[in-house]
């Protein structure tokens, strides 16, 4: 009778384990060293030294920090980056109301001037019963019209878009002055057409009228 001596078992998987567990050991520790490594600070210049020198990099060295190998700006200079750019916007929007505002204010002396003129050649301009306009008198009446029709709250206004920000489209003074002209100038050969055609009436009497309503509407 004989006797088999028992086997050992072979732990095969528990040496596997241990293999794995002992290399995710290594490369943390890798890792560690290379974050070590990359930390410590060499001889010689840094990168931003060598970019713009070593006195800018040191007025530089509060506003910007490392992070990752990459360059990132703190919350304190992001802060100071959105208040200029704000403060330039506010500046340039201001810019454009006080143009804007010198434009109206050179048309207010231009008006006011013409109803100066006026007002000294009220005589002459009687004298010549309107039947020659000339460019003068139109724009002394364009004049006259604006003055009427000219808003005393233009300063609400303009501080409502600097509130706003939002620019006002101006078309400028020459812009507005021509289609003054155009405006009176259509005016009046209106007026001598409805004129011409009550002469016309006058010298035919027997022709009816046909233009009373219009001279009417012009009288009123």
């Amino acid at each position: 009778m004989s006797f088999n001596k028992p086997k050992k078992k072979i732990q095969t998987r528990r040496r596997v384990d241990d293999d794995d567990s002992d290399d995710g050991d290594t490369r943390r520790i890798n890792d560690i060293r290379e974050l070590q490594k990359s930390r410590e600070r060499k001889n010689g210049l840094t990168e931003i030294e060598c970019a713009v020198g070593k006195e800018k990099a040191a007025a530089l060295e509060d506003g910007i920090q490392m992070a990752g190998g990459t360059m990132a700006l703190t919350g304190k200079q992001k802060a100071r980056m959105e208040a200029a750019g704000i403060e330039a916007g506010i500046r340039e929007q201001f810019e454009k109301e006080t143009m804007l505002r010198d434009e109206h204010e050179e048309l207010r002396k231009f008006i006011d001037q013409g109803l100066r003129r006026e007002r000294g050649e009220t005589s002459s301009s009687d004298q010549q019963g309107g039947s020659h306009v000339d460019e003068s008198d139109v724009l002394m009446r364009a004049a006259m019209k604006l003055k009427g029709y000219r808003s005393e709250a233009s300063n609400e206004l303009l501080s409502e878009h600097m509130l706003a920000g939002i620019p006002e489209v101006d078309l400028g003074i020459n812009a507005r002055i021509s289609n003054i002209l155009e405006t009176e100038k259509k005016k009046s050969e209106l007026l001598e057409q409805a004129l011409e055609r009550a002469r016309n009436a006058a010298a035919n009497p027997r022709k009816p009228a046909d233009d009373e309503p219009v001279l009417k509407r012009f009288a009123l």
